[in-house]
């Protein structure tokens, strides 16, 4: 009797033990089928921050340099004699006199239609008047390049505005952003209307008739 009774004990112990294993069997197939989709749903995750990234750079405008305000010089003086319509003499105390060149504008070459009423206008702006200029830098001819106020108001705006200059896109640097979207706007505003020289429905651009000039001048 006790002999069988051992016997019985052995044969549940091993069925156990098989029960068990199997058991463990079955959960170590699982679990890599359960983790799978998981890290699987992981990998474009990890993989969309680096495209996320580089999309946010990419993006236009990032390069601050691009959209930086000129550092800037105020010096004020008095007006002794408009040249043209972008350009000017200044007694500036200290200083004697010195020219001056408007910044963001281009205004009719001698010559060129419109030039003395682009000179005119200037003149009547400025003409032995008080002023400020926000010097930006000097140019090759040692002129204070600059934006110009007369009782707080642009002087290169105003002509602009009167469509009796370009609004000169080659320079921009020397105009804050704002700025530029100001004078680019006063200048559309201008065709628009077929204000001043804008009634040419062709007008040439100074830049051009001085390239031009040049040209001529270097032919034998």
């Amino acid at each position: 009797m006790l002999a069988a009774i051992t016997a019985g004990c052995r044969v549940a112990r091993t069925i156990r033990s098989a029960a068990i294993g199997l058991v463990l069997g079955c959960a170590a197939a699982l679990v890599p089928a359960i983790c799978a989709p998981n890290k699987a749903a992981a990998e474009p995750v990890a993989a969309a921050a680096p495209a996320a990234a580089a999309a946010t750079a990419a993006q236009p405008g990032s390069a601050p340099a691009a959209s930086a305000a000129p550092a800037t010089t105020s010096v004020e003086g008095r007006v002794v004699r408009v040249l043209d319509g972008d350009s000017l003499l200044l007694r500036i105390d200290g200083q004697g006199v010195r020219g001056v060149r408007i910044a963001g504008i281009d205004a009719p070459e001698k010559g060129q239609p419109f030039a003395d009423v682009a000179r005119r206008a200037l003149l009547a702006q400025l003409d032995d008047r008080e002023i400020r200029v926000e010097v930006v830098k000097t140019d090759f001819f040692q002129r204070l390049v600059g934006r110009v106020f007369v009782d707080g108001r642009d002087a290169g705006l105003a002509l602009l505005h009167a469509g009796l200059a370009w609004h000169f896109k080659r320079y921009d640097a020397d105009l804050a952003p704002a700025q530029r979207r100001r004078y680019a706007q006063a200048e559309r505003q201008a065709r628009l209307r077929g204000l001043g020289l804008w009634r040419d429905p062709a007008p040439v651009p100074p830049w051009e008739h001085r390239a031009q000039a040049r040209r001529s001048r270097a032919q034998p």
